[in-house]
C-alpha cells in the first residue's frame, strides 16, 4: 500500500496528466463540499477549489508527503480563503453542513425543517470562526479529532477544547430537538 502511494506521488510530482486527473477526481468533490461550507456560495466554492488545484499542482514537486494529500489540499484551500477574506475584509461563515433528519412529506414538516436549519445557521454564525471550522470538519467532513488537529496544525487538546465550547454554545442556543442528527453527537473522541 505504501509502495503504491509512493508510486502515485512520484507520478504526481512528474506531472503525469493521468495521475493529476485522478488526484482531482479523488479529492475535488470533497474539497468542493468543504469550500462551500467555508464560503456559503457555490460559485465562490468552485473558484476556491480551482485556485487550490492551480496552486498545488505546480507545488507538487515540493510536497514532502508528511501529511495526507487531502489534508495538504484542504490547508492550502483554507489559507487561500483566509487570504481572500482578509483582503476583502469578509467574515468567515460556515454552513450548517450536517443534514437534518428527514421529515415526512408535507408543508408543515418542510417549514419545521427550514425553521430548525435557520436556528442552527443563526447559532453557527454567532460562533467564532475557529469553532465553526472545528464543527464543520468534525460533523460535515466526519473527521476524527486527531485528523482535525493535523489538518489545522493544532494540538489535539486545542481541537477538543474548541469543539467542547462550540457544542456547549449550540446547546444553550438551540433546543436539542432542533439539532440535526448525524450519529456523531456522542462519539467525538480521538
Amino acid at each position: 500500500m505504501k509502495a503504491n502511494a509512493d508510486l502515485q506521488l512520484a507520478r504526481l510530482r512528474s506531472g503525469d496528466p493521468v495521475a493529476l486527473a485522478a488526484l482531482m477526481a479523488e479529492h475535488g468533490n470533497r474539497l468542493l463540499r468543504a469550500a462551500f461550507c467555508i464560503c456559503r456560495d457555490a460559485a465562490q466554492a468552485q473558484d476556491l477549489v480551482q485556485e487550490t488545484f492551480c496552486r498545488t499542482i505546480p507545488a507538487l514537486p515540493r510536497y514532502r508527503g508528511d501529511a495526507l494529500i487531502y489534508t495538504w489540499l484542504y490547508r492550502v484551500m483554507r489559507n487561500i480563503h483566509y487570504s481572500q477574506a482578509r483582503r476583502q475584509r469578509l467574515f468567515l461563515r460556515f454552513s450548517a453542513a450536517a443534514g437534518s433528519e428527514p421529515a415526512g412529506p408535507g408543508p408543515e414538516n418542510d417549514a419545521e425543517k427550514a425553521e430548525k436549519q435557520d436556528l442552527l445557521r443563526a447559532a453557527l454564525d454567532k460562533l467564532p470562526a475557529r469553532q465553526r471550522e472545528i464543527l464543520m470538519l468534525r460533523f460535515a467532513e466526519e473527521m476524527k479529532l486527531a485528523e482535525i488537529a493535523e489538518t489545522l496544525g493544532l494540538a489535539p487538546g486545542t481541537v477538543k477544547s474548541r469543539l467542547h465550547h462550540a457544542l456547549k454554545h449550540l446547546r444553550r442556543k438551540i433546543p436539542v430537538e432542533a439539532l440535526p442528527r448525524t450519529g456523531l453527537e456522542v462519539d467525538h473522541a480521538l
